[in-house]
């Protein structure tokens, strides 16, 4: 009997394989992409990686990059086998005048925005998030849903620039309607008791590491979605490392929740993105290579719509 495919075949298969796969950029950027400076090589990217490194780690951006070598394949995500351009835009600039950071992270997102890119921020504290929400402010034409992976509730007054409120200033902004929230990872503590009275009576959705045991990530990511998504133009999906068990609380998700999670939010139409909430190192670079997976899974999501 003569096989489908002989040894022939398949060597033609994988050759017409490699001959794309040789044409791949190896760099030091997220997913082994070469790092640009130059707002025109943004032209033609569905998602733009930036640095920004306010409120954490000044080392965290490069210590994801790093980490995110073995998942560069993920750039081909894309179900038709077009693959995805993806585009590392480097850094910005963070000193001790945050205004001025400020205002370098919203030129460099202009940038973004301009392209018509999804900006995936590598943060190092939740506080990367604000510079996105403010551009965003003004680029959008609906509201924006918010999918969170976080040990907190960040809806506090003060302080304006901090991460305690981060979602409080997205609520300010008229971007995003309370009902369009969902947090996921909150430890429900009783110290949390005002902020979850506050939360559920502006009708925004929490939902913690007890609820995530009891009915499973991808049943509670599917539900956080679908609040976030009602009536929303697009998803902003932030993922706190934070939320992790055997960090600051030995209580909290699980590396396979928080990965599933990210990954479930990930298939939305997202408006942007950012990991962040680097802390102290577990050892081995472990958050960093935690950080680079959960990337690789938010670059596959957006390879998926956008194929």
């Amino acid at each position: 009997m003569t096989p489908d495919v002989d040894r022939a075949e398949l060597s033609r298969l994988w050759q017409t394989v490699a001959a794309g796969l040789a044409n791949e950029a190896s760099g030091p950027g997220l997913l082994g992409l070469p790092v640009v400076d130059d707002p025109a090589a943004l032209s033609g990217a569905a998602l733009v990686v930036l640095g920004l490194s306010a409120g954490g780690r000044p080392d965290w951006p490069a210590a994801i990059r790093r980490a995110s070598a073995p998942y560069s394949a993920w750039r081909r995500a894309a179900p038709s086998g077009a693959g995805l351009r993806v585009v590392d835009y480097g850094d910005i600039a963070v000193d001790d005048d945050f205004t001025a950071t400020l205002l370098r992270a919203h030129e460099r997102l202009a940038d973004v925005f301009a392209c018509g890119a999804t900006p995936l921020v590598l943060g190092g504290g939740s506080l990367a998030s604000l510079p996105v929400l403010q551009v965003l402010s003004g680029k959008l034409h609906g509201r924006l849903g918010v999918v969170a992976f976080t040990p907190a509730y960040e809806v506090a007054l003060e302080p304006a620039h901090g991460d305690a409120s981060r979602w409080a200033r997205a609520l300010e902004l008229g971007l995003l309607a309370p009902g369009n929230l969902a947090l996921i990872g909150g430890r429900a503590a009783p110290p949390d008791v005002p902020v979850l009275q506050v939360l559920a009576e502006m009708g925004a959705h929490a939902f913690s590491v007890a609820d995530v045991a009891a009915a499973g990530m991808a049943t509670v990511a599917q539900e956080a979605l679908e609040a976030a998504a009602a009536g929303t133009e697009a998803i902003y999906l932030s993922v706190d490392l934070g939320a992790l068990e055997g960090g600051a609380d030995p209580v909290g998700l699980t590396v396979r929740e928080l990965v599933q999670g990210a990954s479930v939010a990930a298939g939305a139409l997202l408006a942007a993105a950012d990991v962040c909430g680097g802390g102290p190192p577990l050892g081995d670079g472990r958050q960093a290579a935690i950080a680079a997976r959960v990337a690789a899974e938010i670059v596959a999501g957006v390879a998926r719509q956008r194929a």
